[in-house]
């Protein structure tokens, strides 16, 4: 079974987003990678794009920030060809999605209106530290002339505050958190959601999925451990 979650606001149609949540199936201890790609390998036929000609990174929880044009887009593609130690894809090229991985970090999905350019960014606690999605709304303003006003962004499902217990070193920088049970929680999506309206992307253009990664339908890093899939989050300009 195929579980497909699409942004209720995704009202603009130059751009896709499809989210694959883990299937209801299997336990993380029986995942394997077989099992993964073979949903993988489905989950592109059901929404009719080429995993192939799709730009898929190897994430390192930072803010290297890579742009897919014309000279490089024949170095990438499908799960073979990944775009190396990377976290955030930004473009302005048609039909050619870029995947974020998770299982408990934040995905987040960019598209410019005005520019048709877009970024596809992974955010764990580290990246949203060190400002990723800002700094790459700021690389996408450098080459594409981007307006933040502009951008339309979801956030697609992500571990939610009352399951994401952090320590004292990791709440000291961020403001969306609070005690429970006396440890502090923390709320990645909504960090994320406060720093783009410091830059300009406007309230009512940033879409934050309500769905919590910790319950059982989604694969969580922090429920079942190491061994566990990944949700797929993508976005392309159509």
């Amino acid at each position: 079974m195929l579980n497909v979650i699409y942004p209720k606001k995704n009202d603009n149609n130059k751009i896709y987003i499809a989210v694959l949540p883990k299937g209801d199936d299997i336990e993380a201890k029986d995942i394997t990678v077989e099992y993964r790609r073979k949903r993988e390998d489905d989950f592109f036929q059901y929404i009719n794009l080429d995993i192939n000609k799709s730009i898929f990174m190897h994430q390192i929880h930072q803010v290297n920030i890579a742009k897919i044009d014309e000279n490089n887009i024949n170095m990438y593609g499908g799960r073979e060809k990944v775009v190396e130690d990377t976290d955030a894809l930004i473009t302005n090229l048609k039909n050619v999605p870029l995947v974020i991985q998770t299982a408990d970090c934040a995905p987040v999905i960019i598209y410019c209106n005005a520019t048709k350019s877009m970024a596809a960014i992974h955010s764990s606690w580290k990246g949203t530290r060190d400002k990723i999605v800002p700094k790459t709304i700021e690389l996408m303003i450098k080459e594409y002339n981007a307006e933040p006003s502009k951008m339309y962004v979801y956030i697609a499902p992500y571990i939610a505050l009352k399951n994401y217990e952090v320590g004292e070193e990791v709440a000291v920088h961020f403001k969306n958190k609070t005690i429970i049970n006396n440890r502090w929680h923390f709320d990645n999506g909504l960090e994320i959601k406060d720093q783009m309206i410091n830059l300009g992307v406007l309230k009512d253009n940033i879409e934050i999925s309500d769905l919590n990664t910790y319950d059982k339908e989604f694969y969580s890093y922090r429920r079942d451990g190491t061994q566990i899939g990944r949700m797929l989050t993508l976005g392309v300009i159509i």
